[in-house]
């Protein structure tokens, strides 16, 4: 019979895996986004909070 704590350390491995892929991602995505936003939001000459705010609400 398998030990209940083997298998709860492997979990927690393939969870904590799972979550720096999750995090590389959205860290790489996010940099993309704002590096792409960003000649559009100083020729705007608007704040970051406010050009992102207004983005998100469709303004």
């Amino acid at each position: 019979m398998i030990n209940i704590n083997a298998f709860f350390i492997g979990f927690m491995i393939i969870n904590a895996v799972a979550l720096a892929l999750l995090a590389g991602f959205a860290a790489v995505e996010l940099t993309r986004f704002f590096s792409a936003n960003r000649k559009r939001r100083i020729a705007r000459r608007q704040p970051v909070a406010r050009y992102y705010t207004q983005l998100s609400l469709g303004h």
